[in-house]
């Protein structure tokens, strides 16, 4: 399934930073087609060790996921806030799960994620570059991963310039500042409990 047919089917729009990664190739695999490690976006082919623990959702099963998200907070006694729209693009191996809210329209695409473990959402990234330039500082900075990696370098394109210098610069100390300016929790109303 493509990007196209979720658009279609739910009548939303992925933000331009999503949409641009996509329309370059490397996120063929996201349309369950396979691809070569070479193709990157955080992919399934990637060695265990430095797969980030959350996964891409195929395109074939965010219309799905969206009906469980409205479902699961529903079913937990919660209701959702008047107009959001959810578009997930991603879930953690411990069930949260990341949406846009796609009402907000192009200038404005934060990360958002359901906590499974509190049923609130709140922002996590305040774009998708920071999305992405938080999971790749993540583990350089923890020293998981080295910053020359396959895995790092290809993504870089992906990142402003000033991430991009940031994240390559080795110093610990630019990559914590690094880390926190690109991933937040900050509170939102968009669902309340009874």
């Amino acid at each position: 399934m493509k990007l196209e047919t979720v658009e279609k089917k739910l009548h939303m729009t992925y933000p331009k930073d999503f949409r641009d990664i996509y329309e370059s190739g490397a996120m063929r695999w996201v349309c369950s087609k396979p691809q070569a490690k070479s193709h990157l976006f955080p992919n399934k082919l990637l060695e265990p060790e430095y797969y980030p623990y959350w996964n891409f959702l195929e395109f074939s099963v965010v219309e799905w996921s969206n009906h469980h998200l409205i479902e699961r907070v529903q079913a937990d006694g919660g209701q959702w806030k008047e107009g959001v729209q959810i578009l997930p693009f991603a879930w953690e191996d411990e069930g949260d799960a990341y949406f846009f809210n796609v009402t907000l329209g192009e200038q404005e695409s934060p990360v958002f994620m359901l906590s499974k473990d509190s049923g609130e959402v709140g922002v996590w990234s305040h774009s998708f570059e920071n999305f992405i330039c938080a999971h790749l500082c993540e583990p350089v900075w923890s020293g998981t991963i080295a910053v020359n990696h396959w895995w790092v370098q290809n993504q870089l394109r992906w990142l402003t310039p000033e991430h991009q210098a940031a994240l390559t610069s080795g110093d610990p100390d630019v990559l914590k500042k690094l880390l926190y300016k690109t991933n937040c929790w900050e509170d939102t109303d968009y669902i309340s409990y009874r």
